[in-house]
């Protein structure tokens, strides 16, 4: 058994569920620092506090826009004021910039955080990071429903921001038409406000065997690579993140506090990797594409290249909700994920109770292994 394996099987079995700002996230995280500590590695456990799901925030702006598209027709203003304040508000929310999210409750988490230094003089600095946190089912997530994802999705998106448009041309031109396209939008919401209900009411812990204890398992496995032979002229950052299933909230507090130390590092995020195809994520992004570190994504087709018995292609990936990759591009860092994909361009077992040890391909942990490890020594190589 590979030490990626090891470690994915100790966080799947031994600590089992770890959702955002939990008790099983926490142990998860004592794990992560115990084995980086006993790899000698420089580590930090740095605490930040969190709301533990996105379903609650979404209902809320939903909630808005839905009360201003009832009320249009007897309160006109009071209602275009509504779905207006719920359009910007869900924006903000799909930013990571949310205003409904930072009232919310929210409860201790924690990032965990490795340096290795450099042999010689460290002139570059990469960060090498995964998310530990799990999510739970949803009827997003249904396996029938999920390889349509993308498409309800952007329904969704244009009902919420397209809402205040229709009430708005509605009430000045064509009551008719941008009055059924308002009505549509505010059933829709609806609609959505309700599946997230039943996520919160019905929806399971997953075990995420692959979201992502993959990633992490490979993160570690890397990690003890460079401490028994660190880089030459590259410090190299390890990080698993906490809190990303419910904003990417791990990752943003971790460029908050090191974003000068990161301002021009390269971010390597690995995500989902223990299954389907491995791909390196040229750009991500619902609606508006994040494209990934032009060097990064030129280093990656090197690497390839030069060893094609590595099974990893580019894709651009569309069909999911953001990584913690995104977060550091919509910030302005660089940054380029590692995931592995099936046909329909989803991360296989996407927040399922099938995400267990049994359905990841061990194979596939070593390829993001080897291949993250060589495009270490490319980017270090690099003068």
């Amino acid at each position: 058994m590979s030490k990626a394996m090891e470690h994915v099987r100790y966080l799947v079995d031994v600590v089992g569920f770890r959702a955002p700002a939990s008790e099983g996230e926490r142990w998860a995280s004592k794990y992560i620092a115990g084995v980086m500590e006993k790899l000698g590695i420089e580590c930090r456990v740095e605490p930040f506090d969190s709301y533990k799901t996105f379903s609650y925030p979404l209902m809320i702006v939903w909630a808005l826009s839905v009360l201003g598209g009832l009320l249009c027709c007897s309160h006109g203003f009071l209602g275009f004021l509504l779905v207006t304040l719920g359009a910007a508000a869900f924006y903000r929310e799909a930013h990571y910039r949310g205003w409904v999210s930072r009232l919310l409750p929210h409860e201790p988490s924690q990032n965990v955080v490795g340096r290795i230094p450099a042999k010689g003089e460290a002139l570059r600095r990469v960060l090498v990071c995964a998310h530990y946190d799990t999510s739970k089912t949803g009827l997003y997530f249904d396996p029938r429903f999920v390889g349509g994802f993308r498409t309800l999705l952007l329904l969704t998106v244009v009902s919420a921001l397209g809402l205040p448009v229709f009430v708005l041309l509605g009430g000045l031109f064509w009551s008719g038409l941008f009055g059924l396209l308002r009505e549509l939008a505010t059933l829709w919401l609806f609609l959505n406000i309700l599946v997230l209900l039943h996520r919160e009411v019905y929806g399971k812990n997953v075990y995420g065997a692959n979201d992502n204890a993959s990633g992490t398992g490979v993160m570690l496995a890397i990690a003890e690579r460079l401490a028994k032979e660190p880089l030459q002229n590259t410090e190299v950052w390890v990080a698993a993140t906490g809190c990303e299933e419910v904003g990417l909230v791990g990752m943003l507090d971790l460029l908050k506090r090191h974003g000068q130390e990161l301002e021009d590092a390269l971010i390597v995020n690995l995500d989902g990797v223990g299954a389907g195809e491995l791909k390196y994520i040229t750009g991500e992004g619902l609606v508006k594409v994040f494209p990934a570190d032009p060097e990064l994504l030129m280093f990656s087709a090197e690497v390839v290249r030069e060893n094609p018995e590595l099974p990893l292609a580019p894709k651009e990936h569309r069909d999911g909700l953001g990584t913690d990759a995104s977060g550091a591009l919509i910030n302005g860092y660089r940054a380029m994920t590692v995931m592995g994909l099936d046909e329909d361009g989803v991360v296989p077992n996407w927040h399922w109770e099938t995400d267990v040890v049994e359905n990841l391909n061990e194979k596939n942990l070593g390829d993001a292994e080897t291949f993250v490890d060589l495009l270490l020594k490319k980017i270090d190589h690099e003068k």
